[in-house]
């Protein structure tokens, strides 16, 4: 083989020294956010942002095997929260955690909609529309908890009363969100928005579906428990019925997380959950889960834009933090919660991330939102991010650890 061809072999498989590279400065930054006690996805999350455009540009963020290997670390991770949540105490606590992401949803896009058209409006297409301003605070009622998950699974606290609350919380949010977002985009673009009617009802279905099908699958299994064949193979198995789960829920217009989310709790309550959860956690937290958050800081770009409308996008960043803290706060203190314990829930709920660019980018493609507020969104994904992680440290510092698979 001559050079040419050895040049162009390994060209074609650069994606394997870009992982590898990947690999090592994720856990690098790990490594250094412990030993300055913080959590180790703030590490990975800097790292990404120092590798990507904003800074170095050295790895392409969009890569089609790194963006595929990121879904899957995220899927894995909320397989992984699902495994881990205490199934009694989410039922008990149903009323509570849908009071939460009302208010998570609420105050967030009633502040991100009246603050932006009252005293931004220059900077919003059409005049300062109402309804443009009404997508602004649909953006933000966006919840991203992956990170949270994350840091409060390495602090022993997800399997507790606040991170189940937070879990449950966010994927109400989240079908909210989705709905919201549904309606307005139905005001400001009505011949590409889906019948809002159409949308609850394919909400409905694929839950219904996933509880009947989850109570099979349980049953399935807990009775065939014994059987050396099932044992064999039982982790192979939970990884088909997460992913199906994943593919459904988008299918049906839920986000695929959700749709893992539900195949973890459902193989948390079979006597397969510590094998499941012991094999998951040793593929999923050394190759995809770093990777998924090395990806965030890669798809993040701050450009000089940024500080052409700095005044603006601290504005947007500040209503969305505090808008999602008091929201889910307030709705954590009427459900009897401490005032600790509300200010944990509301910190975990504010980071954004993934849904939230996606929608932006959609409405700036549209002319729905302007620059301005699409640099805004990039601020907030950015700030949210990064400032997560060592809030919930320092909030959950005097927690007793909860029992951790």
């Amino acid at each position: 083989m001559n050079f040419e061809n050895m040049l162009e072999a390994a060209l074609e498989n650069q994606f394997l020294i870009e992982i590898a590279f990947i690999l090592l400065m994720a856990t690098i930054g790990g490594w250094i956010a412990t030993i300055i006690k913080m959590p180790a996805v703030l590490g990975q999350i800097v790292v990404g942002i120092l590798l990507g455009p904003t800074l170095f540009d050295l790895i392409n963020g969009h890569n089609e095997i790194i963006r595929s290997m990121a879904d899957i670390g995220v899927i894995f991770l909320m397989f992984m929260a699902g495994l881990e949540t205490d199934l009694k105490e989410l039922k008990r606590s149903g009323k509570q955690v849908s009071t939460i992401a009302m208010g998570g949803v609420i105050l967030p896009m009633l502040l991100g909609t009246l603050i932006p058209f009252y005293f931004f409006n220059q900077y919003i297409p059409n005049n300062g529309s109402i309804v443009n301003a009404l997508y602004i605070g649909a953006i933000l009622t966006a919840t991203s908890v992956s990170i949270s998950v994350s840091v409060l699974r390495d602090m022993k606290q997800l399997s507790g009363k606040q991170g189940v609350t937070i879990l449950g919380s966010a994927i109400i949010d989240d079908v909210l969100a989705i709905i919201i977002l549904a309606v307005v985009t139905g005001l400001v673009a009505p011949g590409e928005a889906q019948s809002i009617g159409i949308l609850t009802s394919q909400m409905i279905i694929f839950f219904v579906a996933s509880i009947i099908l989850g109570y099979m699958i349980i049953k399935t299994l807990n009775k065939f428990a014994q059987m050396a064949t099932w044992r064999d193979r039982i982790v192979i198995i939970s990884v088909i019925v997460c992913f199906f789960f994943a593919f459904v829920s988008e299918m049906f217009s839920v986000a695929g997380i959700t749709g893992a989310y539900i195949a973890g709790v459902i193989f948390s309550v079979t006597s397969y959950r510590h094998k499941v959860a012991t094999t998951i956690q040793t593929m999923a937290y050394n190759l995809f889960t770093p990777i998924f958050f090395v990806s965030i800081g890669l798809k993040t770009q701050i450009t000089s834009e940024v500080f052409d409308y700095l005044g603006y996008a601290i504005i947007i960043v500040i209503i969305a933090i505090v808008s999602k803290i008091l929201g889910a706060g307030i709705g954590a203190k009427v459900s009897q919660f401490t005032t600790k314990e509300s200010l944990q829930i509301g910190v975990g709920m504010i980071a954004r991330a993934e849904v939230a660019l996606i929608v932006a980018t959609q409405g700036l493609l549209r002319g729905i939102i302007s620059d301005p507020t699409f640099t805004s969104i990039v601020l907030l994904v950015v700030i949210s991010t990064i400032i997560t992680p060592p809030l919930l440290k320092y909030l959950f510092k005097d927690e007793t650890p909860k029992e951790v698979l």
